[in-house]
């Protein structure tokens, strides 16, 4: 995600470009609504943009950290919530600024650092923060092989104890 944030904020502040090809490519890959709804209704002729990215880009964290929150069997899912009301937040403080400052903005200027700060501070509230820089969705396979051979071990000492008993 941090690598995405510097990438939009680089081309939409820095350059043209991004700005450029969002309104004229016209694809399922944006979301487009009116910037001046307040003044205009859904008739409004200024229009904000959002790109795909800054949905699914955010949106893969969150449910990375759902389970999360699965993965320490508690009850609730805190870092879930958290997160959730982060995007939003920052989705709203996006269209405020777009709003106040008449000029695109890169979503991700706004929802990586919220999406980010909040299960982290979250996470060193509740004293999870270790577990969480450590959490792996999936393990590696080393450990996998790793644990199938101390299952093994396991299995021909336990036959070892009972030959000797």
């Amino acid at each position: 995600m941090g690598g995405l944030f510097v990438y939009d904020v680089f081309w939409v502040f820095g350059t043209d470009v991004m700005v450029t090809v969002a309104k004229s490519f016209e694809a399922p890959i944006k979301l487009v609504f009116p910037q001046d709804f307040l003044e205009s209704g859904v008739n409004g002729t200024h229009f904000a943009m959002l790109g795909l990215g800054d949905i699914v880009i955010p949106g893969i964290f969150i449910a990375l950290l759902l389970r999360f929150d699965v993965s320490l069997k508690r009850k609730g899912n805190v870092y879930f919530y958290t997160s959730f009301v982060a995007y939003i937040l920052g989705l709203v403080l996006t269209i405020v600024v777009m709003a106040y400052f008449k000029h695109a903005q890169p979503a991700l200027l706004y929802l990586v650092p919220f999406c980010i700060s909040f299960p982290v501070s979250v996470a060193l509230i509740r004293g999870d923060i270790k577990a969480l820089f450590r959490y792996e969705d999936h393990p590696s396979a080393d450990k996998e092989v790793d644990e199938k051979k101390e299952k093994t071990v396991t299995k021909s000492t336990k036959k070892e104890t009972k030959k000797a008993q």
